[in-house]
């Protein structure tokens, strides 16, 4: 009995053992399972954040990083399908010009002023939208650096004056804050007049280039054109000399300065790009193609609008630079086609879609396309098209312009070499801008746009 006892205990606990092994292989199991299905969701949500906005709004400066990458970053969310812009309060370039911009007492006798004054005949300037906000920039830049002697006089604030600006005709008053931020909370009243008794408090500029009195506390602007600086860095104060900072990152914040839409017409940019811009772009596979024809060339009967200025390039040397950019990335599956001149953009999708079908196209959904580029009559040329429309729709077509990381462009139009040159410094690709230039212009902010910063 005792040895029946003692086998049948052995039986026993062999028979727990085996049980126990197979709990725990069981357990085991259960484990791997789990830890296979976790890491098939995370693979999962990595590919879909891979195609989407997050992934793809990634700063130019990070783009070392894997796509992979979890930084919370506001650069690394940037909506894709929606509005976004830079913003002063991000700080860097653009929240330091604003500083300087917005004094703490506008009225104090130690604050200086730059008045922006409007050409002559001003009601027909035919500048567009970027040609004004390249003005703006440079006589920025001069008000900071008060033409390249910050170091000896500090800078200026620079101030529009309250002439027509004539793509904000209909509104009141018809100046450049009818659709975006004033440059400045300082307002006219703040400024000597230009007719002040007191002749040493005031400097008037007859050309762009003559020398002046800075010690006067307000200069008012050549009537002409706007003077060139040679140190945009030194409002700064930053350490270096000229070439040891982009002179590209600081036009392009302060183009970005100059740009910054009101509330209403963010909220028109942002309605119309969620329309138009699907939700699995991909900006490092896109090529923006922004056609600027009608009255860029020469030869144009456009009543009202500015002379030519080039013999445009044929639609076929747009898409043989989008042939050369598939030979160098097979990757890209996306060209954003844009243009003011219906005709020509819709010969170019027809090019496309007949010699290059695998390319999807994204289109400004609702552009206006008022066949000139022009600021004086936008709303002449085409039914139904008012200024408001046409400044939104426009401006659209940049912002939609932005998310490409290729260009086919002519960099004698200010309008495509300010969309290359955002591009570049405020893009959403993460792999760097490439142009492909097929009208070249010979000027420092030509060279911005076609190869960036030296």
């Amino acid at each position: 009995p005792k040895l029946i006892s003692i086998k049948c205990t052995m039986a026993a606990k062999t028979l727990r053992s085996h049980q126990s092994r197979r709990n725990m292989l069981s357990i085991l199991g259960v484990l791997l399972v789990a830890v296979s299905i976790i890491n098939i969701v995370f693979v999962i949500k990595t590919h879909n954040r891979n195609s989407t906005t997050a992934a793809y709004a990634t700063s130019p400066f990070l783009s070392h990083l894997s796509s992979f990458s979890s930084d919370p970053s506001p650069s690394n969310t940037r909506p894709i399908t929606s509005y976004w812009w830079p913003s002063v309060q991000d700080g860097g370039l653009l929240g330091k010009i604003y500083d300087m911009q917005n004094p703490s007492d506008c009225s104090s006798k130690s604050t200086k002023f730059f008045v922006w004054r409007s050409m002559v005949n001003n009601e027909n300037d035919t500048r567009g939208l970027t040609a004004w906000a390249h003005t703006g920039a440079s006589h920025l830049l001069h008000a900071l650096t008060d033409a390249d002697k910050f170091g000896e006089f500090g800078h200026r604030i620079l101030i529009n004056d309250m002439a027509l600006w004539p793509m904000a005709k209909g509104c009141d008053p018809p100046t450049r804050e009818c659709y975006f931020e004033s440059l400045t909370k300082c307002k006219l009243a703040d400024v000597d007049p230009i007719d002040s008794p007191d002749t040493s408090a005031v400097a008037v500029l007859e050309n762009a280039n003559d020398e002046y009195d800075r010690n006067a506390r307000t200069l008012y602007s050549s009537r002409s054109w706007f003077r060139p600086v040679r140190k945009p860095y030194i409002w700064t104060g930053l350490p270096g000399e000229g070439n040891d900072h982009s002179d590209m990152a600081v036009t392009a914040a302060a183009l970005a300065y100059y740009l910054r839409p009101k509330p209403s017409l963010q909220k028109e940019i942002n309605e119309r790009l969620k329309e138009s811009i699907p939700a699995n772009l991909n900006p490092d596979r896109t090529i923006g193609i922004p056609i600027r024809r009608s009255d860029k060339c020469y030869g144009h009967n456009l009543e009202g609008s500015a002379a030519g200025e080039l013999d445009c390039p044929p639609l076929s040397s747009y898409l043989d630079g989008v042939k050369s950019f598939l030979a160098f990335d097979p990757l890209v599956d996306t060209v954003i086609v844009t243009s003011e001149d219906k005709s020509a953009c819709d010969e170019f999708l027809q090019l496309l879609k007949t010699e290059l079908p695998q390319l999807r196209v994204v289109r400004n959904v609702g552009d206006v396309q008022q066949g000139t580029g022009s600021g004086t009559k936008i709303d002449a040329y085409t039914e139904r098209a008012t200024n408001e429309k046409v400044v939104a729709s426009a401006l659209t077509s940049m912002h939609l312009q932005m998310r490409a990381r290729y260009f086919v462009l002519t960099t004698k139009s200010t309008w495509t070499s300010t969309i290359a040159v955002m591009a570049r410094v405020y893009g959403f690709s993460t792999g760097g801008v490439i142009a492909i230039d097929i009208g070249k212009n010979s000027n420092a902010f030509s060279n911005f746009a076609r190869k960036g910063a030296p």
